[in-house]
């Protein structure tokens, strides 16, 4: 392997490796370590994930604004994906004023099960969440393996993506067990409590069937093309089952699933950021004031109810923002890392295209 191909990476080889799976594996192994010899404390230690990391402030909301300004800094953007770029946000306002109205209406509408369309979107949003997370493990997967020099066959690429695909039914299956979705509906004699314990042990079989099914993807990769398989290459792979190895020790931990997610997302608009608005000299000023930018207005897009302490009666305002935001992030990222689209593919790679 040259050394060209050696060095291609995102941010760097580390880097990558540290925030495609590496950092978020050794956080899950510890947590699921904990919590197989005790969950007393658990709770606390989880708090002081979130308390002393700020996870949400410092990675989150900031994976959220990320994602918007790579939509909307192209003007192109508003020809080619008019639904995404316009009419969700106007849906998103008439939905948020439909809230408005109803929280000032009715002052006894403090959850989101008395307004049907959250609830609705509740309903479907681990559905798109799931494929959200495991689609983009996938894609962090393939994106190391193309920088690696590593052409995956069609064989190869069932294979390894197998996993990711159980996961996402586990995802789905584990998220409506926790809601409560399905108990609810089949109450009578608990049939749907068994039903789910059904669908989870189901899953975790197909889980472990798509984690064998991996390993043997990547080792027809390596046997195939004579080279090892590298670090950065199978993390994210790796570290995604390790996430949900974690929620299924500890369900309290789901939460961290998402820090993970975003953690593994924030180096890819970084590296735009980096590509194409910022020069040589000047990258760590235009890098510092990029990731306090997206912090703030992450802070205030999320935060702005908790500002202003609108008290209980508003609550269904502030659910409201963030499912909306969640719900279009989904939908901005099925379309601005498409890598088929030259425009795309360079703003990502551009800085490996003189190598």
């Amino acid at each position: 392997m040259s050394q060209a191909t050696q060095t291609k990476a995102i941010i760097t080889p580390r880097i990558d490796a540290i925030c495609g799976g590496g950092l978020s594996l050794v956080v899950a192994v510890i947590v699921i370590a904990y919590g197989l010899v005790t969950e007393a404390g658990m709770g606390r230690m989880l708090v002081a994930i979130q308390v002393y990391l700020f996870t949400d402030l410092l990675i989150n909301w900031p994976h959220f604004m990320a994602s918007y300004r790579l939509l909307y800094s192209k003007r192109a953007n508003f020809q080619r994906h008019p639904l995404v770029t316009i009419g969700m946000p106007i849906a998103a306002l008439t939905l948020f004023a439909y809230v408005a109205y109803r929280c000032y209406t009715d002052p006894a509408t403090t959850s989101t099960s008395s307004l049907m369309v959250l609830s609705v979107i509740h309903v479907f949003a681990p559905i798109m969440l799931a494929w959200h997370y495991t689609g983009q493990s996938w894609g962090m997967t393939a994106c190391f393996a193309f920088l690696s020099g590593l052409r995956m066959n069609d064989r190869e690429r069932r294979l390894i993506r197998a996993g990711f695909y159980t996961l996402f039914v586990y995802h789905i299956g584990l998220a409506y067990q926790l809601f409560g979705y399905v108990q609810g509906l089949f109450a009578e004699q608990e049939a749907g409590v068994y039903l789910m314990q059904a669908i989870i042990s189901v899953s975790r079989v197909a889980v472990f069937v798509g984690f064998a099914l991996g390993l043997m993807g990547f080792r027809e990769l390596a046997q195939r093309t004579g080279k090892s398989i590298p670090m950065r290459v199978w993390l994210p792979w790796l570290a995604t089952f390790s996430w949900y190895a974690m929620v299924d020790v500890y369900p309290v931990s789901f939460f961290l699933l998402q820090i993970f997610h975003a953690l593994q997302y924030l180096s890819f608009p970084i590296r735009v950021e980096l590509n194409q608005y910022s020069t040589p000299q000047h990258q760590w000023r235009h890098l510092i004031v990029y990731y306090l930018a997206i912090t703030l207005i992450g802070a205030v897009a999320f935060g702005w109810s908790d500002f202003f302490d609108l008290g209980a009666a508003w609550l269904p305002m502030g659910t409201a923002t963030w499912m909306i935001i969640n719900v279009h992030h989904y939908f901005i990222d099925a379309v601005i890392w498409k890598i088929r689209d030259p425009e795309v593919r360079h703003a990502l790679f551009g800085h490996l295209e003189a190598a």
